[in-house]
């Protein structure tokens, strides 16, 4: 997951000076929205990118059955939605304020516009956007190394960190996830989610706590091998994306 100050801190604009980094914000709107208000919902058209600035945004996808399934969360400096920016497509899940959220947010048709008008700003955009899939062809190559209990195991270790909650002996999730959000989350069937948390428990990497969310055990927290989420700066608020 994206962590950023700014939406003008985004990977994409990484080669723009100060002046041209000004434009970009000059796009931004900042939306609001309620308690359970949906952002947008799965099959619709995809228009913006967001930023997250207050609140917390649930990600979700509903099966064919009708089951909706819990894809991930954003929280405060997290971005999401830039794929838009490079294609016209909808929505292949819905998103929902899980608690008042406010948002930094930019119109796809907007930043297009910009790149019309600014032939300098569409080449550096072009040469970040090179970079951004070298590193994405890195990515899968780690995918294709990793097995499930790894990944798993690496999957909860950042959901603890981004969104749980200090314990005696761990993080504690401050929300509850199936096996079958798991699976999704890692790209996973449910039978096998079972059967590595089977294996993750008996280690005393995971355990249930009374209220059935998830403790991740400290020690397993402090493995060197899970990489830790950047840390956004603490002067987040100064930006732009941040003031009403």
């Amino acid at each position: 997951m994206t962590y950023l100050n700014c939406m003008a801190d985004l990977w994409l604009f990484d080669s723009l000076n100060e002046t041209e980094k000004g434009d970009i914000r000059k796009l931004f709107h900042r939306p609001e929205y309620l308690k359970g208000e949906y952002l947008f919902n799965e099959g619709e058209p995809a228009s913006s990118i967001f930023l997250v600035t207050q609140g917390r945004v649930k990600l979700l996808k509903t099966s064919e059955g009708g089951k909706e399934i819990a894809l991930g969360y954003i929280t405060p400096n997290q971005l999401f939605g830039e794929e838009v920016l490079f294609d016209d497509s909808v929505h292949s899940f819905a998103a929902v304020a899980v608690e008042d959220t406010r948002l930094c947010a930019c119109y796809k048709s907007d930043f297009e516009s910009l790149l019309a008008q600014n032939s300098q700003l569409s080449l550096k955009v072009i040469k970040g956007l090179g970079e951004k899939i070298r590193r994405i062809t890195e990515q899968f190559a780690d995918v294709a190394i990793y097995d499930t209990r790894s990944s798993l195991s690496r999957t909860l270790v950042r959901l603890a960190r981004e969104h749980g909650q200090e314990t005696a002996d761990g993080m504690k999730l401050n929300f509850r996830l199936t096996h079958d959000d798991l699976g999704a989350l890692v790209g996973s069937s449910r039978v096998m989610i079972t059967n590595v948390m089977k294996s993750l428990k008996i280690a005393g990497i995971v355990r249930d706590d009374l209220d059935h969310k998830m403790v991740i055990s400290r020690w397993f927290l402090n493995e060197p091998f899970i990489e830790e989420p950047a840390s956004p700066a603490a002067r987040s608020a100064d930006c732009d994306c941040y003031q009403r």
